[in-house]
Formats: C-alpha cells, structure tokens, sequence
C-alpha cells in the first residue's frame, strides 16, 4: 500500500473521534441498498423512490428524513443490482481494511454531505441517479490511489489493477454526462470528488512539490 501523507485535521479526528467510527460500514451500505430495492419493488413507478430523495422543496416542508434516506435509492437498473452491490461491497470492505472504520466513515460522510449539498442546488435529478452509486464509485478512486497495482480478477479469471478500473469509472463519469449534455450531472460527478480531494490533495500537493525541487536540483 502506498504511503499516503493526510491532512492534520482527518489525523486528528482520528485520533480523538474513533467512537464516531461506523463499524462494518460497508456491510451497513448494501443492506440499505437491498432495504430500498425491495421498496422500490414492492412498489413499482418510483412511489417509494420519490420519497427517499431529498428535493430541497420537501426538507424546507419538514420532511427532514430525505436527506438521510437517499442512500436507498437503488441502482436503476435492477438487473445489474446484485452484480453492482458485489462489486462495490469487495471495494468498499478492502477500502476498510486498509484505512479502517473512521477513515472510511469520514470519506463517507463528506461524500454525503456533497450530495446534499448537490441536492440543495438542484443540480442532479434523483429520479434517474442512485447517489449512493456515485458515493461508492469514490471508494473506488480511493482504493485505486491506496493500492494502485492490486489486481481484482474480473468474472474469477482476468486480473485488472485497480488503477485502471478507477480510470475507466472516472471516464464514465465524466464522459457520459458531457456526452448528454447533462452539465448538471457532471458538476455533481465534480462536487462528489471534494471528499477525495480533501483526503489526498495534500499527498498529490507534497509529491508535486517533491518533482518541482528534483528537476530544479536536475
């Protein structure tokens, strides 16, 4: 695993906040997916789904549980559900690993937030995204900067680093949206990259800095 330098202040959260820690998170995450999947099938036509996303206009009427029940929101396409569920739970459980609980539970808590946030801005549709979704795929990039040469073997037989998955994820994210012509999608794709931002720009500032000193002393 690379050595990664944090900020001072998730270090000293850390250090001092450790009960705020969410043990097994991971494991939390995908029993609220499958929770919101059975509503939604349960009920067919979004009914339910409405009422988990958090339209600011709602929250401002007092209906305050939308800005933590819009984890739930499934995958839309339910087909690939279980398949998407797997995949993000190995990332998410190796993420947890490496890190442990109150790293992982920050990370998930400002990709949280930056959603509410997108929400409050009415940048992105909860009708045709599952946040959560979003918020898993920065587990990925988080994984992918931590252990960029570790392989996960796709369908049990070919190895892809973790570096590339990230980077074809990123692609999409970004790609699509522009592809559409869904600017408001793409600025939520952005605003999910603060809690990434936050946990590594201080690595990607000090090894840039590194490069700088070394081909000045060249």
């Amino acid at each position: 695993m690379r050595q990664i330098t944090f900020p001072n202040w998730l270090v000293w959260i850390d250090e001092n906040f450790k009960w705020l820690s969410i043990p097994k998170l991971p494991l939390v995450l995908i029993i609220i997916q499958a929770l919101g999947f059975l509503l939604d099938w349960v009920k067919p036509f979004g009914f339910y789904i409405d009422l988990l996303a958090p339209h600011p206009h709602y929250v401002f009427k007092g209906e305050i549980w939308r800005i933590f029940t819009f984890i739930a929101i499934p995958f839309p396409n339910h087909l690939l559900l279980i398949l998407v569920l797997w995949f993000f739970y190995d990332f998410m459980v190796l993420l947890e690993e490496s890190w442990g609980s109150m790293f992982l539970t920050v990370y998930f808590i400002i990709a949280w937030l930056s959603t509410v946030f997108a929400a409050f801005l009415n940048v992105v549709s909860f009708e045709t995204i599952a946040p959560i979704f979003y918020i898993e795929c920065s587990f990925v990039f988080a994984l992918a900067t931590l252990n960029p040469n570790k392989e996960l073997h796709l369908f049990f037989i070919l190895p892809i680093a973790f570096k590339w998955i990230a980077l074809f994820i990123a692609g999409i994210l970004i790609v699509v949206p522009c592809v559409l012509n869904s600017y408001s999608q793409l600025i939520y794709v952005i605003l999910l990259f603060v809690n990434y931002l936050l946990f590594f720009g201080k690595d990607y500032w000090i090894r840039f800095r590194k490069e700088l000193d070394k081909r000045k002393k060249a």
